[in-house]
């Protein structure tokens, strides 16, 4: 009896739900729509990212297309309806449907990292795709500046200090904040280190500017460009950067640490690369070596490249610090081995600095000895000597 029970009582509560919706469902109009922002005014600060729901209900009867389309927004806004990520211009709803879009907004400039301060009205129309219904619904943005203190300018970077060899150039990122709460024009100005060329350029563009119009509560990035004059030594070289407005003024110090240009010049005393021995003698030629950069060589080192069973010597067999500008000389002695072949063989020689390296090929000529030539000549001579004896006694016979 019991079970009985509680089957009959589930059975009048689902009959008694139906009957709840068969009535809604008459009560309904034939077509409605609803297209409101949830929240129709919003505060945020300047860091914020503006992203509002909007609510599209179908309360009618018949299922419909509702197509949607911003009508009103912030001038140099993008402002888009998503559907899951999606920017969708339309969509479809159900008979009784709630559907949830979301609407996002931004400054076109993508420069401008901070939502500028002030109002920002946007309207957004919801229509049938017939036309017979029509719905406007309007959304405030109110952008507050979060700064208590006196208004300002602001430059922020991420790299203050910059470091390289001294024949490149330097590159700051300069983030510029307007905090002065309405738009201005600031002027930029740089000191630093003579001889030293500086400009500030706007982000990935190529053009000089000596000035910026930022709006109020945003930012823009401009690139403070620096250039080394020729053969700058090494060390550390100080700028400041000053950013000036109606009012206000900001000042940043950056430093470029240069290491140095790495160079190096090797010939001889005479511009000759070419060597004159025989088999087993050595011969001696000078090498000139430079440092013609602007940063100290250290630990600088000879190798050679020969034919088998030579031998080529150094001395000094290394150079512990060419300093700039600096000129040494290292007497190279090359040996042809005892077995060589007369003819012309090739020797290179490599001189390793820290971060340069030079490459020189010598031509050395091997020669018969000398001995062996008075040997040869006298051969000659016995020949020669033989035959005019022999042509004599035949001429008399």
């Amino acid at each position: 009896m019991k079970n009985l029970f509680w089957t009959l009582f589930c059975v009048a509560a689902v009959c008694a739900a139906n009957a709840a919706d068969d009535k809604s469902a008459a009560d309904r109009p034939e077509r409605s729509i609803v297209v409101a922002f949830q929240y129709p005014s919003m505060t945020l600060d300047p860091e914020d990212t503006v992203s509002a729901d909007l609510l599209v209900k179908n309360r009618g009867k018949k299922d419909e297309t509702v197509l949607l389309e911003v009508v009103e927004q912030p001038k140099d806004w993008n402002v888009e309806i998503k559907r899951y990520g999606t920017v969708i211009g339309g969509i479809f709803v159900g008979s009784d449907e709630n559907i949830t879009l979301t609407v996002s907004a931004r400054p076109k400039d993508k420069d401008v990292k901070r939502l500028p301060v002030g109002e920002f009205p946007i309207k957004v129309r919801g229509r049938t795709a017939d036309g017979a219904l029509q719905q406007e619904t309007s959304l405030v943005v109110k952008v507050q500046s979060k700064t208590t203190g006196p208004e300002e300018v602001r430059i922020e970077t991420s790299y203050p200090v910059l470091e390289g060899a001294s024949d490149e150039q330097f590159q700051f990122s300069l983030d510029i904040r307007n905090d002065t709460g309405q738009d201005a024009v600031f002027n930029f100005r740089a000191t630093g280190p003579e001889e030293w060329q500086t400009s500030f350029k706007p982000a990935y563009e190529s053009k000089q500017i000596s000035s910026l119009k930022i709006e109020a509560g945003s930012s823009k990035t401009v690139e403070f460009e620096v250039k080394p004059p020729y053969r700058a030594p090494a060390g550390e070289y100080t700028f400041k950067v000053t950013v000036e407005g109606p009012k206000v003024k900001a000042e940043r110090e950056l430093k470029v640490v240069l290491t140095g240009t790495y160079d190096l010049k090797v010939g001889t005393p005479t511009g000759l690369l070419s060597l004159v021995t025989e088999r087993g003698r050595s011969a001696k030629t000078t090498l000139l070596v430079q440092n013609t950069g602007s940063a100290p060589q250290r630990q600088v080192t000879f190798t050679a490249f020969k034919p088998e069973n030579w031998e080529v010597k150094f001395e000094p067999e290394k150079l512990e610090n060419l300093q700039p500008d600096k000129l040494e000389q290292v007497e190279v002695t090359i040996t042809p081995s005892d077995k060589a072949v007369v003819g012309d063989y090739s020797v290179a020689i490599n001189v390793d600095g820290e971060k340069a390296n030079e490459d020189l090929e010598f031509r050395v000529t091997v020669k018969a000895a000398t001995a062996w030539g008075w040997v040869g000549v006298g051969i000659i001579v016995l020949v020669v000597v033989g035959m005019g004896v022999t042509f004599r006694v035949l001429g008399r016979r």
